[in-house]
């Protein structure tokens, strides 16, 4: 009787070998199936992604804008917002006699701090510089400004800034002041 009893604690020694030895070969094959290096950047920074538009609309007493740009960037932590865009507009005065459009490349940052956010902005535009005769300039500026969110990913939101470059305020309804309402998608 005990011999039958010490083949059957054997044979189930055996088994626990087995399983112990498939288990390592499905880890093994598992550590197989692992991503290569691009598939873990990508699917890293695939929710890093910042994509928005900004829309300024504008029209009173004879005067009549309206600014569409759509940008792409990175957000870090959500601390750090990286964007770069183009943007297209259009702007109109009875009182100057002025119908012109305007198209610029832009990259900003924005930071922010709560429902608040800093932003800083370079702008490289084509646009009217001088009224009597109608002169076009390509130039830069520098735009700063703050704004206010829905939260600190920065959805939804309002900005206010000011252009350092007065050729800015030829083609914008209020001058070097700008003001934006932006959303991301």
């Amino acid at each position: 009787m005990t011999i039958l009893l010490f083949n059957c604690s054997s044979i189930y020694s055996q088994y626990e070998g087995l399983d112990s030895n498939r288990r390592q070969m499905k880890q093994l094959k598992k550590d197989d199936d692992a991503p290569f290096a691009d598939e873990i950047v990508s699917y890293r920074y695939k929710d890093l992604k910042y994509n928005g538009a900004d829309v300024t609309a504008f029209g009173y007493g004879g005067v009549y804008s309206l600014e569409l740009s759509p940008y792409t960037g990175l957000h870090f932590d959500n601390k750090f917002f990286a964007a770069v865009g183009l943007s297209g507009g259009f702007f109109q005065s009875d009182l100057r006699g002025i119908a012109t459009f305007n198209g610029a490349t832009f990259g900003f940052v924005r930071i922010p701090i709560n429902s608040i956010f800093i932003h800083a902005e370079y702008r490289y535009q084509n646009a009217l510089v001088d009224i009597l005769p109608n002169i076009r300039e390509s130039y830069g500026t520098g735009i700063f400004g703050i704004g206010y969110a829905d939260g600190s990913q920065i959805n939804s939101y309002f900005l206010v800034g000011f252009a350092t470059n007065p050729k800015y305020a030829y083609t914008s309804s209020l001058g070097s002041i700008i003001y934006r309402f932006g959303f991301r998608f």
